[in-house]
């Protein structure tokens, strides 16, 4: 038992140096592109408020909902929750300790910043405004808090952050058209206006470059207590799917997956040692 202590205490020891001893460096062209593209929502945002107003645009796209498939739609959606990107990200990058360090900064970040601002605005949601026949809604019909969209400002932080970390260029493209699709995806259930989304897209972005930013030069969260902390939050974040669930009951298939995929992944990258 003792040697087995021992034999994962060492292997966490390397990986917490090795992360300390490799340098995070963004290329000046991944920050251009990320900005121009955060310019550009905020101007589409702009633009369509000053035309038409804050409603601009949300019955045009909503009603292409009709000619989707529910399931589709719910499992588009879920990509920009909070919990369930925090099991993908256990998933996907279990022994990546800088990178948690960033999602673990970023996430803190834009949960405040946020949360003010929708308490702050208090916007009403579509289905506060519009008649129930009016449009198309899919799953629980939120009332409040609409401004920004959180779904929207989640899925394009975390694409950011990725954007910054790869290197090839069809998987950055892919991350910015996920993020897209899940900002999408908020007006064609009918929870969102067009605005929010930009808006949230647009913060997420901005968000998400200020965290990779700091946490590649403050070195911080590269130890131990605050990356078992990190990863205390993604195995909650993992159990909280099973326990609570979402409320967009179509995707659920999926998030039981990765959820259960992501415990049995750091089980064994974390206790089962050989």
């Amino acid at each position: 038992m003792r040697s087995y202590l021992k034999k994962v205490s060492t292997n966490y020891k390397l990986l917490i140096d090795q992360a300390r001893n490799t340098e995070m460096i963004v290329s000046s062209s991944s920050i251009q592109v990320l900005i121009a593209i955060a310019v550009g929502l905020a101007s589409i945002a702009l633009v369509g408020n000053t035309l038409s107003g804050y409603h601009f645009a949300f019955m045009e796209i909503n009603r292409f909902s009709s000619n989707i498939s529910p399931v589709l739609l719910e499992n588009m959606t879920v990509f920009g929750d909070g919990v369930f990107l925090l099991a993908l990200i256990l998933l996907l990058s279990n022994r990546q300790v800088r990178f948690h360090w960033t999602i673990l900064f970023t996430s803190l970040l834009s949960a405040i910043v946020v949360n003010v601002l929708k308490d702050y605005f208090a916007m009403p949601r579509p289905p506060a405004v519009l008649d129930a026949e009016a449009f198309n809604l899919i799953g629980r019909a939120y009332q409040a808090r609409s401004f920004p969209s959180g779904h929207s400002a989640t899925a394009f932080l975390l694409a950011t952050v990725c954007f910054c970390y790869a290197q090839n260029a069809y998987f950055k493209a892919a991350l910015i058209l996920l993020a897209v699709l899940v900002g999408l995806s908020r007006i064609l259930i009918g929870v969102h206006w067009p605005m929010d989304v930009l808006v949230g897209g647009a913060l997420g972005i901005v968000l998400g470059l200020t965290g990779v930013m700091v946490t590649a030069k403050w070195k911080f969260g590269l130890c131990a207590p605050v990356h078992l902390f990190t990863l205390g939050l993604m195995v909650i974040a993992c159990i909280m799917i099973f326990v609570d669930g979402n409320d967009y009951k179509l995707a659920m298939p999926m998030l039981y997956v990765v959820a259960a995929a992501a415990l049995v992944q750091t089980i064994r990258n974390y206790i089962w040692v050989k």
